[in-house]
């Protein structure tokens, strides 16, 4: 009897350790076998090395020490670790079981990968920006990678220049689908130290399956897009781009957020005050850039694409802060012809050829005292009729009144000048720079400068003969 029972302990216990043993490790096989496969069709653009893989019956996944190098490079990039939470590994494998009647992706997942470390000293930052334009990873619009640029990334090649031997980030992904509400949560979010952070949520409803084609129907609840510019990086851009174009790092600060807002209306959207001077404001002081659609009701694309240009911002619920300051201002004006919602035009069809872009420089330019207060809030030197010189930004020009705005260490202070003692005034204004001659336009004029000395010169011997 004592044997009997003896037994059946064996059997209460054990059979539940032998049936998580088999479980784990078969989880674990199921899952290196995945990765292994994926490793394995990856060879012909990359070579993949991980040093140890873990999993966990909770559906934990943990890969840690990956190296990837890709094709026809003799170095990439490593990863200390990726970190995946999905369902429990009994509900994974069962959706990988269509008998069962579950397929497809799972309800919920959360991918973080840790430590992205890729090395740009010496000749290697030239040789991944080569490897990149050869691929076509790295082209925006048919145009290299600039920083200098409105709407451009740094090329790495730029960032060595500007003092980074090395990049390191992370990033996360994950979503939650709750199949009773049909209501779909997503997040993604790229950090890269020292540099710049991307993070956006996504909250969608009438979402009927984690099907491509069944998401048709889909309404937007919520989208937040946060972009992030670390302010010691944006200035090491600024005197890294002022000092290529020859300007003061403040002037290139101006000359950029004007080249952002004069992109932003080629592309047919012709922003407000408000919008301008938060643009302005974020380009000159970096921070914090945050962009929130919240419909007071769910909008689908469909209702999206009828709605008017007056409804849009109302209807989207658009909101947008600077530094954590909602701009309350947000009137913009939409170009006939353009839809905020692209549409495929087709292979065929031609596209219409962008204007030329038209570079522009800051510089002093003289101009009458009388017209002074055509040019205020900009910056002015004033020669007073004594020989003194006063320089700032023009506040006010009133009345035979002259108030400029001077910088100090520590704040600011006004100076209130008489007009009639100014002997002269200059003002900084943006003027075009000459676009270079092209060689065939200088061909051009070498051949008919030479023509035109040569008739001269014909002429002088007439007149001498």
């Amino acid at each position: 009897m004592v044997r009997r029972k003896g037994n059946i302990w064996v059997w209460l216990i054990g059979m539940p350790i032998i049936f998580w043993a088999i479980a784990h490790w078969g989880f674990y096989y199921f899952v290196k076998s995945k990765l292994d496969d994926a490793i394995l069709q990856a060879a012909p653009h990359a070579t993949i090395h991980y040093r140890d893989l873990n999993t966990s019956l909770s559906g934990k996944i943990d890969v840690q020490g990956i190296d990837v190098v890709p094709a026809g490079q003799e170095q990439g990039f490593s990863i200390r670790a990726v970190h995946v939470q999905g369902p429990d590994a009994i509900s994974y494998l069962a959706r990988r079981l269509p008998a069962l009647g579950k397929i497809g992706p799972p309800d919920t997942l959360s991918i973080v990968v840790k430590d992205v470390v890729l090395d740009i000293s010496g000749g290697r930052a030239a040789k991944l920006d080569r490897f990149g334009e050869r691929a076509g990873y790295r082209k925006t619009d048919g145009k290299q990678p600039d920083v200098c640029r409105a709407g451009s990334g740094p090329s790495l090649i730029q960032l060595q220049e500007m003092g980074f031997e090395r990049l390191q980030g992370d990033m996360r992904f994950g979503y939650q689908y709750i199949p009773s509400a049909q209501k779909l949560y997503s997040d993604f979010s790229v950090d890269i130290q020292g540099m710049q952070h991307l993070a956006m949520s996504l909250s969608l409803s009438n979402v009927p399956a984690l099907e491509a084609q069944k998401m048709l129907g889909v309404l937007l609840n919520n989208l937040k897009i946060t972009y992030e510019n670390a302010p010691e990086f944006g200035q090491k851009v600024m005197e890294y781009c002022a000092q290529k174009r020859g300007v003061t790092p403040e002037d290139f600060k101006l000359l950029m957020a004007d080249d952002l807002i004069r992109e932003i209306e080629r592309n047919g959207i012709v922003p407000g005050f408000g919008l301008k001077h938060a643009l302005k404001e974020y380009v000159t002081s970096w921070g914090a850039l945050l962009i929130e659609l919240s419909p007071p009701s769910p909008i689908g694309m469909f209702a999206l694409m009828q709605l008017s240009r007056e409804q849009i911002a109302e209807k989207l619920g658009l909101q947008l802060a600077v530094n954590d300051r909602l701009v309350t201002d947000l009137s913009f004006r939409i170009l006939d012809g353009v839809s905020l919602v692209r549409r495929n035009s087709g292979a065929g069809k031609k596209q219409k050829p962008l204007p030329p872009k038209v570079e522009y420089m800051w510089e002093y330019r003289k101009i009458p005292v009388d017209r002074l207060s055509g040019y205020l809030d900009r910056r002015v030197i004033l020669k007073e009729r004594n020989g003194k010189i006063h320089k700032g930004i023009l506040v006010e020009a009133k009345g035979g009144r002259i108030s400029i705005q001077q910088r100090i260490s520590g704040g600011k202070f006004t100076v209130h000048l008489q007009a009639g003692n100014i002997a002269s005034a200059q003002a900084r204004l943006r003027v075009k720079v000459p676009a270079p001659a092209s060689a065939a336009q200088q061909a051009v004029s070498q051949q008919t400068d030479a023509s035109d000395a040569k008739a001269a010169a014909e002429q002088g011997q007439q007149a001498g003969g």
